[in-house]
């Protein structure tokens, strides 16, 4: 075998000869075919380590190259989703913001409602975490997104739960409106008639202005006018004399046609008799200011008041007046004491009942609004 490889070198590898000439003398330098061999196996190595070089430079570049470019599409995608974070975060904010303001919009309608209203409706409230989400976008954009997706939901529910909320009071204002409607209808008074001496100004009232004309929506301006409406209503409504003005008493003597009990002619009743004990205490029905009070021909002992929006009431055959001209008083206060003064048979009391000067059965009142009012 060893000899085998020497014969090959000799064949392949022969030795030779490098001829080099310097300043005119020639030299010889013998280059044996283990030299040559020697060579040919350092150049083969060197080119293995250039080729294995490249190839191993050209594969990390790739590699490099091809992270470099996921790179870059991982931070377009960052990029895509801290925008539509920030785009669903601005949303969430300014739909939160709404609705803060329709829920104090809402609790504003329910603080003003008249106290015959039932309020006992769900307040919708919205959680503190729908209200912090102030967080700025981080490594957690899809968690963040997703969460924000379900808050959205959520406050989508909370507005549906207000808009059901704004519907039920419109119907409950509705309702009321509509009752006491009916009851004044009843007595012959109608809303119109009321409000035409709706006397407002009359009322100490004042305050500064926040006027809700740019700031409201249509559909809060629409329930705002209604809640203004009845709560007009109620207000001209609650001093209307709808109590009888005694306690202790029995009605002898009806409203209206009857058989006059001194001449036996037939004439008009307009008020009615309720009869008692002597000195029975008489209160008044609604607050109000006393027109008059004293002696008032067949009337006897006489008081008038007025309840403002249209309503006075009269008080005859009175045993004792307690009350003066101009003086204030309010519902239940005591005016008087029963008496048979005046063009009376007995001990009772004139009682009548007057819009817009002109004479109103004062049990069809009671009947109409005892229970509404």
């Amino acid at each position: 075998m060893l000899d085998w490889l020497k014969n090959t070198q000799k064949k392949h590898l022969p030795e030779r000869q490098l001829l080099i000439r310097q300043n005119g003398e020639v030299k010889y330098v013998n280059i044996t075919g283990l030299v040559q061999l020697s060579l040919l196996g350092l150049t083969t190595l060197v080119l293995i380590w250039i080729i294995f070089s490249s190839t191993k430079y050209f594969t990390l570049t790739k590699k490099i190259s091809t992270t470099h470019y996921n790179l870059q599409q991982s931070q377009q995608h960052l990029d895509h989703l801290k925008n539509e974070y920030k785009q669903k975060h601005h949303a969430l904010n300014e739909e939160l913001s709404q609705l803060q303001q329709q829920q104090l919009f809402l609790q504003n309608i329910l603080d003003s409602l008249p106290q015959a209203i039932n309020t006992d409706n769900d307040k919708s409230k919205i959680s503190s975490k729908s209200q912090n989400q102030t967080s700025e976008p981080s490594n957690t954009n899809t968690y963040l997104l997703n969460e924000m997706d379900i808050s959205k939901n959520t406050l989508a529910a909370i507005k549906l739960k207000q808009d059901s909320i704004f519907i039920q009071l419109a119907n409950q204002m509705q309702k009321r409106k509509s009752i006491l409607d009916n009851a004044l209808n009843s007595t012959g008074i109608t809303n119109k008639m009321i409000n035409e001496n709706f006397a407002i100004n009359t009322y100490a009232q004042g305050g500064p202005l926040y006027d809700l004309s740019t700031r409201a929506t249509d559909k809060q301006k629409d329930i705002i006018d209604q809640l203004i409406e009845l709560k007009e209503l109620e207000t001209a409504l609650k001093n209307i004399p709808v109590k009888l003005p005694a306690k202790n008493y029995y009605i002898s003597s009806l409203y209206g046609y009857r058989k006059d009990p001194i001449s036996k002619r037939r004439s008009m009743h307009k008020g009615i008799d309720m009869a008692g004990w002597i000195k029975t205490q008489i209160f008044a029905p609604a607050s109000g200011k006393v027109k008059r009070a004293g002696k008032n021909g067949s009337y006897g002992n006489f008081i008038e008041i007025d309840h403002l929006n249209g309503f006075t009431t009269r008080y005859g055959h009175l045993h004792k007046i307690k009350v003066k001209k101009g003086q204030a008083i309010t519902k239940n206060d005591v005016i008087g004491l029963m008496g048979s003064t005046g063009r009376s048979t007995s001990t009772h009391l004139h009682y009548e009942v007057m819009f817009n000067k002109k004479s109103i059965n004062p049990l069809r009142i009671k009947k109409a609004l005892e229970n509404v009012l």
